[in-house]
């Protein structure tokens, strides 16, 4: 499948569904930075890996590829009724013209916070300071064991992001998002569904792939382009709707930049 076939399958379609995987954490591109690195290694020391959300998107927003493709994506996207779902929590999605309330995050993102010990109703915004003193730290303007966690205010815990870096995830995060798409999803029923499917490995296989694979068995009129560069298969069951592309999701949709 070429672009100009992608584009016809958006264009026909009644309505998209994105599902938007590892490729676009970048972890070849991050690996390639020794700061970043560092980083990594000083977390891992103080048992702080509640805070890569933001530390990844910080290494990750000057991404230049990683920018075009998401523009890439929100370009094909328009004019469509879409709704797409990400795997990542660095939150670079919402920069892009996508619409805010069609995007939802089963992962997490670190523009909310959590009590550490997974409180009920501990999820709120993150503050600012919070962020403040995480890119302080990746930057060695401060050590990664000085930051000055919120406390929750049900047990007096440390508060830390919303995302599955956290001991004890409160999905409580997403759930309003998560209402919102199953009731976009109940409408695709009988209707011309096109998933797109970009850098989905096994690691959210259950929130992305499978989920995905289920959605086309069901809907007779639907149909599903997987790209990926070694998992990219459709399975026997729905080969005849769906199409495989093998090839890293990021430079896919970065090398078609100038096509849309």
């Amino acid at each position: 499948m070429d672009i100009i076939e992608l584009k016809k399958h958006l264009e026909e379609a009644d309505m998209v569904l994105v599902g938007i995987g590892e490729d676009f954490e970048e972890k070849r591109y991050l690996q390639q930075n020794d700061r970043y690195c560092d980083c990594c290694g000083q977390i891992a020391q103080t048992g702080a890996e509640w805070v890569m959300p933001y530390v990844n998107r910080l290494f990750l927003k000057d991404n230049h590829k990683l920018q075009v493709a998401y523009q890439t994506l929100a370009k094909l996207l328009e004019g469509k009724n879409y709704f797409v779902l990400t795997s990542c929590m660095d939150g670079l999605i919402r920069e892009t013209s996508i619409k805010p309330e069609r995007i939802v995050e089963p992962c997490g993102t670190y523009s909310k916070m959590q009590c550490a010990s997974g409180c009920a109703n501990s999820v709120q915004d993150t503050y600012a300071q919070l962020l403040e003193q995480i890119e302080n730290c990746c930057f060695e303007q401060k050590d990664w064991s000085t930051i000055d966690t919120v406390k929750c205010e049900h047990c007096n815990g440390p508060v830390v992001l919303n995302s599955l870096y956290a001991e004890h995830y409160a999905e409580e995060g997403y759930n309003a998002e998560w209402s919102l798409y199953t009731k976009w999803l109940q409408g695709t029923v009988n209707k011309k569904l096109c998933i797109l499917e970009l850098g989905s490995g096994m690691m959210f296989a259950n929130i992305l792939r499978f989920r995905f694979e289920k959605i086309v068995g069901l809907n007779q009129k639907s149909s599903l382009i997987r790209i990926h560069k070694n998992l990219y298969q459709i399975p026997v069951e729905i080969s005849e709707r769906g199409q495989g592309i093998s090839q890293n999701a990021v430079d896919f949709m970065a090398e078609i930049a100038e096509i849309c």
